[in-house]
């Protein structure tokens, strides 16, 4: 799929001008294998300005989700945690998890003892009688909110820039990863689909700055309970986890000096931008 993309633009008369959410430190090695072959500018990471540069501590919105906003009070209960002491679990927006996975992940949960924010939505894994059993499954824990809360919604860059959390067990889409290098957080890679377990492999090896989950040798396409326990106890852990928080720091410290003037992604921005004055000129 990767290889039809670059295809398409090289068959262009002109050499394309590709902007992408990235930075120029964090994929240097991936923008230059390009280099020559398209005209690509990183301008990222793209996130509200308070969550990263703060230069404008009002802009906290992307200005557009998918879905209504939650009427459980979810910032309420984070404050009422410890420090880095919440386990964050999202697979954003398509993903569609199988109800024996929706199990292990809320067993694997449970058993940590960790509090825990999850966002889900019961209607995922389809109707009937599954989706009863799992709507029980979160009223459950819900009535138990001392240790965990699940939501259909939350403001996730908020959420990840909160104090109290300490690990974000994600799916590993670009924007959640890039958002997880902005506030500088561990994560447990929990790839799906397409380039997310690209993602995966860079957040676990390259970047390292989390562990990716292994899928159970028993069961295809599942990843058990106390394999979501190894990880999330190794990214919030003292040895493993305090290794991996220091690295995310770093790239928390470079994006910061990407999108701060003078930085690689706004310098290519400005460039941009110029040209495109003369263009219209």
């Amino acid at each position: 799929m990767f290889e039809e993309q670059f295809q398409g633009l090289n068959q262009e008369d002109y050499k394309p001008r590709v902007l992408i959410n990235s930075f120029d430190a964090l994929e240097s090695d991936a923008l230059k294998a390009l280099d020559g072959k398209v005209d690509i500018k990183a301008i990222g990471p793209l996130v509200p300005s308070a969550f990263l540069a703060g230069n404008d501590p009002s802009d906290t919105h992307f200005g557009a989700d998918l879905f209504e906003p939650s009427n459980i009070n979810y910032s309420q209960w984070l404050n009422s945690k410890d420090e880095a002491s919440v386990v964050y679990v999202s697979f954003g927006s398509l993903v569609v998890l199988k109800r024996r996975q929706v199990e292990e992940i809320a067993r694997g949960l449970i058993e940590i003892r960790r509090p825990f924010l999850w966002v889900f939505r019961a209607q995922e894994i389809g109707e009937g009688e599954e989706q009863g059993e799992i709507k029980s499954l979160i009223d459950g824990i819900n009535r138990e909110e001392q240790q965990g809360l699940i939501v259909p919604w939350c403001s996730q860059i908020e959420v990840l820039s909160h104090s109290s959390v300490g690990c974000f067990v994600s799916h590993c889409g670009w924007n959640s990863t890039l958002e997880s290098l902005v506030v500088g957080i561990p994560v447990v890679a929990f790839p799906q689909w397409t380039d997310q377990g690209t993602n995966a492999k860079l957040i676990e090896d390259v970047w390292r700055t989390g562990v990716r989950v292994k899928v159970s040798k028993e069961e295809e396409n599942l990843v058990e309970s106390e394999e979501i326990k190894r990880c999330v106890e190794m990214a919030m852990g003292k040895e493993r986890g305090a290794e991996m928080r220091q690295n995310a720091e770093k790239w928390k410290d470079l994006a910061r000096k990407a999108v701060g003037i003078g930085g690689s992604s706004e310098r290519n921005l400005m460039e941009f931008l110029k040209e495109m004055g003369q263009v219209l000129d």
